[in-house]
């Protein structure tokens, strides 16, 4: 399936959450620009990204900064390499999951290649040690909407949080380790489907509320720009132009959860008819896709799957 250009094509960009060994690697030597964006990620975050996405182990892959950086990375490689199979092809929103949002930033031109790498070594570093400090975990719940996830674990008890409203049918939790126990048992006494991400933390959550601040002040020394077209923020849903609000928006991205199906929503509900392009290792998000009403399989392509990205298959 082809791009359909007469169409106005919105980018996705995945979060992390999926790491597997080997990822991103039919990217390292595909061009110049790619090989100066593995070199950018590794020499701001002082990790060698090419060889732990190669040989792991998961166990340092998982890692909040490891996965982050190398998300990142191959996030920004696929859409560099999208955008020169496609250099006719005018964009007209992104929306980026989680650590994608930056992702989707950096595609619209509001960051600089060694910016998004900065903030984002500083983001995931503050994440893992959060983590560490306030031990939690998150859950994937398939089958529920947001209104009655909540509903379930407010009759049972439980202090876990609606992470990500992913789709009608599809949420994240994330809580301690022991709510997300309690959640665990009462997803399962509700036949619902749930499955454990491949995340060290809890993030968007009340756990990492005492990163909020110091994401607010490292975030003030970034010279951010008003994106060149809309990104949806995943704070509200919504997008965002004005900077200032940007870095609120990402400063708040901690402990908020990440409003997906709202911007779904709002780029499904447009008069004129749009084009997903899903820029990922591998096809997630074009999934979710599949939960929303107004959502047909022709509306979507994945950027490697299809060959729309040169060379990579």
């Amino acid at each position: 399936m082809d791009i359909n250009a007469t169409k106005p094509v919105v980018l996705l960009f995945a979060g992390q959450g999926n790491p597997v060994i080997g990822m991103g690697s039919d990217l390292w030597d595909t061009s110049a620009e790619t090989r100066r964006i593995w070199d950018c990620a590794s020499d701001i975050s002082g990790l060698n990204i090419r060889r732990l996405c190669a040989k792991g182990p998961m166990t340092r892959l998982v890692q909040t900064p490891v996965q982050q950086i190398a998300v990142t990375a191959i996030n920004t490689m696929l859409f560099t390499l999208y955008r020169e199979s496609h250099g006719d092809v005018a964009f007209s929103g992104a929306c980026g999951h989680s650590v994608g949002e930056y992702s989707a930033l950096y595609a619209a031109g509001a960051i600089t290649l060694e910016d998004l790498f900065r903030v984002i070594h500083f983001r995931s570093t503050l994440m893992h040690d959060l983590s560490l400090a306030n031990k939690g975990s998150m859950l994937v719940v398939k089958g529920s909407d947001r209104a009655g996830l909540t509903e379930l674990l407010a009759q049972k008890g439980i202090e876990a949080e609606i992470s990500c409203d992913n789709s009608r049918k599809q949420q994240v939790i994330g809580g301690t380790l022991t709510a997300l126990r309690n959640a665990g048992q009462a997803v399962a006494g509700a036949v619902l489907e749930s499955i454990k991400p491949g995340v060290s933390g809890a993030w968007h959550t009340r756990l990492m509320n005492s990163g909020v601040q110091p994401m607010r002040d490292f975030l003030a020394d970034i010279d951010i720009r008003p994106p060149q077209f809309d990104v949806l923020m995943n704070v509200t849903g919504l997008p965002v132009t004005n900077p200032e609000i940007i870095r609120e928006n990402l400063s708040l991205h901690l402990t908020h959860a990440v409003q997906w199906t709202a911007s779904m929503e709002h780029f499904l509900d447009k008069p004129t008819p749009v084009q997903f392009a899903e820029i990922s290792n591998k096809a997630y998000l074009i999934h979710l896709l599949n939960d929303f009403a107004k959502f047909t399989p022709e509306m979507a392509v994945h950027c490697k799957t299809d060959g729309t990205v040169s060379g990579v298959k």
